[in-house]
C-alpha cells in the first residue's frame, strides 16, 4: 500500500491536504485521518498505525480502530489516493 504517485500533498499542522495533481480535486483529512495517511508514506502497516493511534487518543477499542483505518483505506483507494 503506498501514496499513488498522482497525488501530491502536504502537512498543515495536525492535518494533511492532498491533491489528485490531474485534476485539481483536494482532500482535507481530520487528525486521525491524517495520521493513517503519514503512516502509510512512512510504510507502516494497519497494526502499526493502530498502535499509532492508541498511542495518540485515548481510545481503547482497537477492533474499532483497525475497522477505521480499513474503512478510510478503501475509501482512498476508491479516490485512487493511493494504491
Amino acid at each position: 500500500m503506498e501514496i499513488s504517485k498522482k497525488v501530491t500533498w502536504k502537512p498543515l499542522g495536525e492535518k494533511v491536504v492532498a491533491v489528485k495533481v490531474e485534476t485539481g480535486e483536494y482532500y482535507t483529512m481530520n487528525e486521525v485521518a491524517s495520521l493513517i495517511w503519514k503512516g502509510i508514506d512512512s510504510g507502516m502497516n494497519q497494526e502499526q498505525i493502530a498502535d499509532k493511534i492508541l498511542d495518540e487518543y485515548d481510545i481503547e477499542d482497537r477492533a474499532a480502530i483497525l475497522q477505521d483505518i480499513d474503512e478510510q483505506i478503501s475509501e482512498w483507494k476508491t479516490e485512487l489516493l493511493i494504491n
